[in-house]
């Protein structure tokens, strides 16, 4: 397949560096290559983002071995020097977890493309020094070796990861849970009301919240609507209102616009793949309400995405890159960035001085 150039859209800005006018979607600058399945990572020792895993395209052979990086203060994409430990690398479940004062990108399973097997490998990266290590605590969810982790956030400087894709197989409803510095491993003991994987899964003041996912009909991926939340620290799983269209295969994210009914909120990413989907339309939730988000312009799947979680002060931001295009079949290397500035508060108007008369 033939990689793909995605014009940029009419009216779409082009980002620069230190530049926002919004709140609103800018054109970003196009990855080095077309790009699936990868994972979307902010990383705040360093303010950069970055696209990890994934492939160039489907089958055999487009695996990537070096992350991606995206720098907002250049606008511009680099690709790093650290190797993956394997091709094993698409749709892996990623999130910055500290260990004895250092952050790092923990990155755990993943499948390699045109293959039907799955990884229970853990490594983690530092951006800084651009160094992958491989962590010696596998997965315990991939015992079988064909499932790939679910949705997946950090709370309180653990991972957790809900539900899995046992791939062509069945959707899986176990939470795990994993420390850093210690490696543990550690199966909850609440499950998913309904097994589902590819979740939009964020973590939330207090709570993990999921907004769809995937099920299995036996020949296929299908969208849902089913929404929960999980307590982490009471072990416990509550539905919520379903968010109001089916969606998956994309990321719900915490962001703060001042613009919205409240911040910060939950905000779910298109995707999807049963038609209509896959799709650009943003969902928002909060308080206990769905709302209709600013939605990006290139509908698409299976892309990576993050933010730096906006804020009151200063300027917020979502990155998103790649994916499948509304085809669900062509590879995108196009990037949009949500821009949000908050106005910075004026110094009100010295009062006049009385003149003697």
């Amino acid at each position: 397949m033939a990689a793909c150039l995605i014009p940029f859209v009419l009216g779409l800005q082009q980002a620069r560096a230190q530049s926002c006018t919004g709140p609103g979607w800018l054109a970003g600058p196009d990855m080095p290559s077309t790009g699936v399945r990868m994972v979307g990572v902010y990383f705040p020792a360093n303010h950069k983002f970055y696209a990890v895993g994934g492939r160039s395209m489907d089958e055999v052979g487009n695996d990537f071995t070096h992350p991606f990086e995206y720098n907002p203060t250049s606008n511009s994409w680099a690709i790093k020097s650290a190797t993956f430990p394997d091709n094993q690398v698409s749709d892996m479940a990623c999130g910055v977890l500290t260990d004895s004062g250092t952050d790092y990108i923990y990155c755990v399973g993943g499948s390699a493309g045109g293959q039907t097997t799955a990884t229970a490998r853990v490594f983690r990266y530092n951006p800084v020094t651009d160094v992958i290590e491989s962590i010696a605590s596998p997965w315990p969810g991939d015992t079988d070796g064909i499932t790939l982790p679910g949705g997946f956030a950090v709370f309180n400087n653990k991972l957790y990861i809900l539900g899995g894709f046992q791939i062509n197989t069945a959707m899986t409803d176990t939470i795990w849970e994993f420390t850093p510095g210690t490696n543990i491993w550690v199966q909850k003991c609440a499950h998913l009301p309904v097994p589902r994987g590819y979740i939009p899964t964020v973590a939330y003041f207090g709570f993990i919240y999921t907004a769809g996912g995937s099920d299995w009909n036996g020949t296929t991926l299908v969208d849902t609507n089913d929404s929960f939340k999980y307590d982490p620290v009471a072990d416990s799983i509550t539905t919520i209102p379903n968010i109001p269209r089916a969606t998956g295969e994309t990321r719900a994210l915490k962001f703060a616009d001042v613009f919205r009914p409240c911040a910060p909120s939950i905000w779910v990413m298109g995707g999807g793949r049963t038609p209509p989907n896959p799709s650009n339309e943003v969902d928002t939730y909060c308080p206990d309400t769905w709302h209709t988000g600013p939605p990006f312009v290139t509908a698409r799947r299976n892309f990576p995405a993050d933010t730096d979680g906006g804020g009151f002060s200063g300027t917020g931001h979502i990155w998103l890159a790649g994916g499948y295009a509304s085809d669900g079949v062509t590879p995108l290397r196009s990037m949009e960035i949500y821009c949000n500035p908050v106005p910075t508060p004026s110094t009100p108007p010295e009062a006049a001085t009385p003149t003697p008369t």
